[in-house]
C-alpha cells in the first residue's frame, strides 16, 4: 500500500517531464539536448511514442531505447545505436529540415522565445556565464518546432535576454525570423517550466496551463515571470502524471536515479 502510494505521488519536476514527454508524436524525430529533455524523451518513446527517432547532440542517433545517459556521450547510449555521427552530421540534418521535434534547456527565455545560454549580463563583463549553445542555436534556427524547459524565476524569464543564443521570434514582429534567413514554420513552439506550460501566439509566450496538480496558482506563476504574461482564455490544468508514467519513469527511464530532481547526481553521492 506505501509503496502505490509512492508510485502515485509526483513532484514538479516529474509533471515538466510528463508535460514534456506528451509533446513528442509516435512519428516524430527528436533532437535531444542534455538533462530533463533526456527524461521526457525516453518516457514518451517507453509510453505512446515508440516508434520515434532520438537524436542526440553529438550525433548519436537512436530508433531503440537506451540507459539514461548523465551527458551526451556515453557507452550506454552508443552501444547498439542505428548511426554514430556527429554535430556537424546532425545540424546539417535539421537545416534539411529531417529533424520535426527539437527539445533544449535555457538558461533565459524572453516574452518572443529568444534563448540565452551564453551570459548574464554585458558580454564582455558579466554576472555570469553560461556553457553556451552546444548545438542549441542550430536546433531553434532549423527544427520544425522546439520544446524548451527550464525551472522559472523572474530572472530567467525576462522581457528581454541579456544575449541572444538561439534565436525564438526576435522582437516578436510578424516574419522576422524569415527576414533573417531562417526556415518559415520554425522557431519555438513550447516553454515548459516547473510551474506551467506556454504556448506561442503570434510569437508571444502565452500561458496555457498551470501545474495546478503540485498546488501551482495562477499568482505564483505571474510572481515569477518580468513582464506581463499574456494568459489564454482558456487556460487549464497540467495533465498529470499517470501511475504507469511515475512508474516506467522511475523503474525503466530512471532507476540510477542519475537525475534527481531535474539535476545531474554527482558520481558516488547517494540519491
Amino acid at each position: 500500500m506505501n509503496q502505490n502510494k509512492a508510485v502515485l505521488e509526483y513532484s514538479a519536476t516529474d509533471q515538466m517531464v510528463a508535460t514534456a514527454a506528451h509533446q513528442i508524436k509516435n512519428s516524430d524525430v527528436v533532437y535531444v539536448g542534455v538533462g530533463l529533455p533526456f527524461l521526457a524523451a525516453l518516457l514518451a518513446k517507453y509510453t505512446h511514442a515508440p516508434n520515434c527517432t532520438i537524436i542526440i547532440e553529438n550525433g548519436i542517433i537512436r530508433t531503440t531505447s537506451f540507459p539514461l545517459p548523465a551527458a551526451t556521450d556515453t557507452l550506454g547510449s552508443q552501444t547498439m545505436s542505428d548511426q554514430l555521427t556527429s554535430l556537424f552530421y546532425v545540424s546539417c540534418l535539421g537545416q534539411a529540415g529531417f529533424i520535426s521535434t527539437g527539445f533544449i534547456g535555457a538558461g533565459q527565455v524572453d516574452r518572443y522565445g529568444n534563448v540565452n545560454d551564453t551570459v548574464v549580463g554585458d558580454y564582455l563583463n558579466p554576472t555570469h556565464r553560461w556553457p553556451g549553445s552546444g548545438g542549441a542555436n542550430d536546433v531553434m534556427s532549423f527544427c520544425q518546432r522546439t520544446i524548451i524547459m527550464l525551472r522559472q524565476s523572474k530572472r530567467r524569464f525576462q522581457e528581454k535576454v541579456d544575449f541572444i543564443t538561439c534565436p525564438g521570434y526576435l522582437d516578436g514582429r510578424p516574419g522576422q525570423r524569415e527576414e533573417t534567413g531562417l526556415p518559415p514554420s520554425t522557431g519555438p513552439s513550447v516553454v515548459i517550466t516547473d510551474l506551467g506550460c506556454y504556448v506561442f501566439e503570434d510569437g508571444e509566450m502565452v500561458l496555457k496551463s498551470i501545474h495546478s496538480g503540485v498546488g501551482i496558482t495562477l499568482e505564483q506563476v505571474k510572481a515569477e515571470v518580468g513582464w506581463d504574461i499574456k494568459v489564454s482564455p482558456d487556460i487549464e490544468e497540467s495533465i498529470p502524471p499517470t501511475e504507469e508514467e511515475m512508474r516506467i519513469l522511475r523503474e525503466k527511464v530512471d532507476p540510477s536515479q542519475v537525475w534527481v530532481g531535474g539535476k545531474r547526481r554527482r558520481p558516488g553521492k547517494e540519491p
